[in-house]
């Protein structure tokens, strides 16, 4: 059994070792505090929101420096770089408006030999990760100049951290906000072209002057694409891969943009889809020359006749949107339109 002196040395011993811990933990705590600021970053951003007039965000592809600029145009926005494409305006409005919640956390090495760490070394430097981003005003005055790195996600699900620091200042800090740096043209345009669920589809026609018609019709029972018109003598080769080019319109995006100069080729697949609510959409391809030997698209929509107000309205969402201008929509999606009834099909195995 303990005596009564074992005990007490034991509680004393005890209250020595918690003592220190709270110190030690003190310390710690008394050192964090002194590296954090609520701060905002840019402190008089908010006031000058609505006078900002020019976008421009650096970034390093590879080996190479690239930069966009994005402008208004009247209640929206647009990419100088395209043409004057439009620009996604949620990405203008979380990008305005998380510069402006940005709050210092905590200061950092001001050493630029340790920037690459924290993904901030100059852009000049071949290798950089670093995203720039400068906003002006009507003025032409820079009012945020500033790099940003590394993006520090919170591990109990708060708001994340980014390392940052203005671009003529080797201080690097630590900053917290729900900012999403978008340094790539994509992340800033408005890249969905047509999102026609699968079930509207009446039929799909594909046509080439070398090869016979391709047409596909939506078999709702079944809920998969069927070749019409198949021959007896031969088989879907997978439905799986008729599937993915019957569903081309669901989610069709770009990933160039310019302003139309070329001619629809009549040597080269167009796509025409029509859904039972009586909209059309016309899918035209023209081949790039010189140096640019990609395949563009051209898209136009129609409404039918007796069509509802709504359909009319989406015809008009979707010409708003291409007219007057040519897609690339990336090689995986020009491979599905020049599919063919030979190559989706095969010859029916002897029973």
């Amino acid at each position: 059994m303990l005596n009564q002196k074992f005990v007490i040395k034991l509680a004393l011993l005890t209250l020595v070792v918690t003592v220190a811990a709270f110190l030690i933990h003190y310390e710690r705590l008394s050192n964090t505090i002194r590296n954090v600021t609520e701060d905002l970053v840019f402190p008089t951003l908010t006031s000058q929101i609505e006078a900002i007039k020019r976008i421009k965000i650096v970034s390093a592809t590879g080996s190479k420096t690239t930069s966009f600029t994005v402008i208004p145009d009247g209640k929206h926005w647009k990419i100088s770089e395209k043409g004057g494409y439009p620009a996604r305006d949620s990405a203008i409005r979380e990008t305005l408006l998380g510069l402006t919640e940005l709050v210092y956390l905590e200061r950092k090495t001001k050493d630029p030999n340790r920037h690459k760490k924290l993904s901030l070394r100059d852009l000049k430097i071949e290798g950089s990760k670093a995203t720039q981003i400068i906003l002006e005003n009507n003025d032409g005055k820079i009012v945020v100049d500033a790099y940003f790195g590394k993006r520090v996600q919170n591990l109990s699900g708060g708001t994340p951290s980014v390392y940052f620091r203005q671009t003529n200042d080797p201080q690097t800090w630590l900053v917290r906000g729900e900012l999403e740096v978008r340094g790539e043209i994509l992340d800033w345009l408005s890249v969905v072209l047509l999102s026609i669920q699968r079930e509207r589809i009446l039929k799909a026609t594909f046509n080439s002057p070398s090869e016979p018609t391709l047409v596909l019709s939506y078999n709702k029972d079944m809920e998969r694409f069927d070749i019409q018109g198949l021959s007896k003598k031969r088989e879907v080769r997978s439905r799986y891969r008729v599937l993915n080019v019957g569903t081309i319109p669901e989610n069709l995006t770009l990933q160039d943009v310019r302003p139309a100069k070329l001619t629809p080729a009549p040597n080269l697949r167009s796509v025409e889809w029509e859904t039972n609510d009586g909209l059309v959409v016309t899918l035209q391809l023209a081949k790039g020359k010189g140096a640019d030997n990609r395949v563009w698209a051209h898209i136009a929509a129609e409404a039918i006749d007796h069509a509802k107000d709504k359909v009319i309205k989406e015809a008009q969402q979707i010409n708003s949107r291409t007219k007057g201008w040519e897609f690339w929509l990336g090689n995986d999606v020009i491979k599905k339109l020049n599919e063919t009834s030979e190559s989706l099909t095969k010859e029916k195995s002897a029973d």
